[in-house]
């Protein structure tokens, strides 16, 4: 019977180095041929300029929205993100999975995006609309050999996971063995996962974080100490992150790069959260530049973005693409060809390594989601629903 799992059921059934070794073999397989991933689709709906009574309840929402409504955005960010009139609401779904793991994943996510400058940089910040100020967004894992649907849970765990344990990955295949110290750019949910998954595959002695609101990185700074066990202090500038460091993980909502290239020192291991944060300049300054997947087939797209009407500002899928066009991919290799034996990583100590965990894909869900619907069973967690309300007799 389909298993059902709440966020929290999720984060006790899997660890972060569970999440390191999920998406080494989904990466291995994808690199062998042996798994499939579509690409991201974004269906889009601007709010600015129609006068429809969607877009009049959903403003009274936001107008209602309370500053203090997000764990993670200070009150500062949603204040800003409510004087924004760039509201889209995007319904993103994503698919993929692998032989080998025994089933397929799909991820339905919506957000209402926004698109504000905050600390004289513009970012997107998601707003909370559902009742209790919430998100909604869910994996389904469905069964390889029956169709059958296997699982359901909420994303919010299992996604900032796969994306730690992603980042992680390329820390443990290109970093220096010897690493001690690390540069976090970002303080929410992502960047929480990835010094997280990054503390399960180095020997870390210290950790520097930085972002634009004190209180934030303050925060991210005392919780993360008592749950890694590793000392972690706020700095406040990007530059001082990057200061000693030997490694630096990106994992912020920046729409442009957040760092430069004078910052880099020989042998640092960059770890980029997305496109957008990243600088195509300093590729120069690596032997190679490992990406976790290259654009599918002969366009430069991750995402297949359909937008209604007409809006002033670019979506946040048609950014992902528009910066996707300006990168040299032939000049970049993917992490299932180091895990395959058709590149290598760092081969010198002063090398700076650069990986750009640059889209999601499905087998990720995929491959972290078996072993949770199997460390879950063993545990005696989540609640069985009935497998053939999801089952029927006629055509589809």
């Amino acid at each position: 019977m389909p298993l059902l799992l709440t966020n929290q059921e999720v984060a006790a059934a899997m660890c972060a180095q569970e999440y390191v070794e999920a998406m080494q073999q989904a990466f291995q397989e994808l690199g062998a041929g042996r798994a499939v991933n579509s690409l991201r689709v974004d269906s889009c709906v601007p709010l600015d300029g129609y006068t429809h009574d969607v877009k009049h309840a959903t403003e009274a929402h936001i107008d209602a929205l309370p500053l203090d409504a997000d764990p993670v955005y200070a009150p500062s960010t949603i204040a800003a993100a409510k004087q924004t009139k760039d509201v889209v609401y995007r319904l993103k779904t994503i698919t993929g999975g692998y032989p080998a793991c025994g089933m397929m994943a799909v991820r339905i996510s919506t957000h209402f995006d926004t698109q504000t400058e905050i600390a004289g940089m513009l970012r997107r910040v998601k707003l909370p609309l559902a009742p209790g100020w919430q998100f909604m967004s869910m994996v389904v894992l469905l069964s390889l050999e029956t169709g059958e649907v296997l699982g359901m849970l909420p994303d919010s765990h299992i996604q900032k996971m796969r994306v730690g344990g992603t980042t992680a990955l390329g820390v443990k295949l290109m970093a220096r063995p010897d690493s001690k110290c690390v540069g976090v750019l970002g303080s929410g949910a992502q960047a929480e996962a990835a010094v997280e998954c990054t503390a399960a595959v180095l020997p870390l002695e210290r950790i520097k974080v930085f972002s634009p609101t004190r209180a934030n990185r303050e925060r991210f700074a005392r919780e993360m100490t008592q749950r890694i066990g590793v000392q972690v202090t706020a700095v406040d500038s990007p530059e001082r992150a990057f200061e000693g460091a030997d490694v630096v993980l990106t994992a912020t909502s920046a729409y442009e790069p957040v760092y430069k290239r004078e910052w880099l020192r020989p042998g640092m291991h960059l770890g980029i959260g997305t496109l957008l944060e990243d600088d195509p300049s300093t590729f120069d300054m690596n032997r190679s530049v490992v990406v976790s997947l290259k654009p599918f087939g002969d366009s430069a797209d991750f995402v297949q973005n359909f937008v209604m009407g007409a809006q002033r500002k670019p979506t946040f899928g048609q950014l992902i693409n528009r910066k996707a066009s300006e990168f040299d991919w032939d000049a970049t290799v993917e992490l299932g060809d180091l895990l395959n034996d058709r590149a290598t990583g760092r081969e010198r100590a002063d090398e700076i390594t650069h990986h750009l965990n640059n889209n999601g894909c499905g087998m990720q869900f995929a491959a972290a989601g078996a072993r949770i619907l199997e460390n879950a069973r063993r545990m005696g967690l989540g609640t069985e629903l009935p497998g053939d309300f999801f089952l029927q007799k006629e055509h589809t």
